[in-house]
């Protein structure tokens, strides 16, 4: 068994706050919560309300409606994070979800706890947590999509995916549907959009990736993660999955934002 554990001990005292105020930014020093197996002392001081967050390290975690009942009033996700309002003992917290108060398990393996300075942090980090999850999630969604015309049929001059795209027409399609961002029909033109990702390990899923000689483009994929492309490659191979760097990078841009 690992002699280290993530446990909470003691009591919050209850907090009024059941909503977070989104805040762009802040200043902080977070701290890991840790607590040596059979050992009855924390390593650190007692918990304070409100400075605490819990991020969800299982594949779902059940939100319940109370402490002594089984109803619950929603699921969280691995990597949702949310402001503890109250320790509630035997593993489980009080939080904020959806503008309510449930309750959810903070045992070892289901969720990883952190201290923030104050609760202004804590509920700043939570909801900076949160978007950035939602912004991951979206850009996940926007590669899946991509991803599921793998296999189809690559048509010069084609923009619909469902019949047959370029590599312009396919990625335009794709960010039209599946992000509402409008592109160029071009791939010429569409590298002259969106924010230049300085370096292939800053790339994210739904960034596109222009190909080409000199500084002349002629081809385009959108980046699917783990270095790989989603593309309409051509009349013969069709719509394919390549790495990333399989020809010349002229340049790679951010348009979803």
């Amino acid at each position: 068994m690992n002699n280290t554990r993530k446990l909470l001990i003691g009591i919050l005292s209850a907090m009024t706050i059941t909503t977070l105020s989104p805040v762009t930014s802040f200043a902080t020093t977070v701290r890991k919560i840790t607590y040596q197996y059979g050992q009855s002392i924390m390593s650190g001081p007692a918990l304070k309300s409100g400075t605490y967050i819990a991020t969800v390290e299982a594949s779902s975690l059940d939100i319940y409606k109370s402490m002594t009942s089984n109803e619950t009033i929603g699921k969280a996700s691995k990597g949702d994070v949310f402001q503890i309002l109250e320790d509630m003992g035997s593993g489980y917290a009080r939080v904020s979800y959806n503008d309510v108060e449930g309750y959810m398990s903070i045992k070892t393996g289901d969720a990883s706890i952190e201290e923030l300075e104050s609760v202004e942090a804590a509920a700043a980090s939570a909801t900076q947590k949160i978007m950035e999850t939602k912004s991951a999630n979206k850009r996940e969604e926007i590669a899946n999509f991509a991803k599921s015309f793998v296999g189809g049929r690559y048509i010069y001059g084609g923009t619909n995916p469902y019949i047959g795209a370029d590599c312009s027409g396919f990625v335009k399609y794709i960010l039209a549907n599946a992000a509402g961002v409008g592109l160029p029909r071009t791939s010429s033109e569409q590298s002259t959009r969106g924010t230049t990702v300085a370096s292939a390990d800053q790339l994210q899923p739904g960034d596109l990736i222009f190909y080409g000689s000199g500084r002349s483009v002629s081809h385009v994929a959108m980046y699917i993660g783990d270095g790989k492309i989603v593309h309409a490659s051509s009349a013969r191979t069709g719509i394919k999955i390549s790495n990333y760097n399989y020809r010349p990078i002229i340049r790679m841009a951010n348009v979803i934002g």
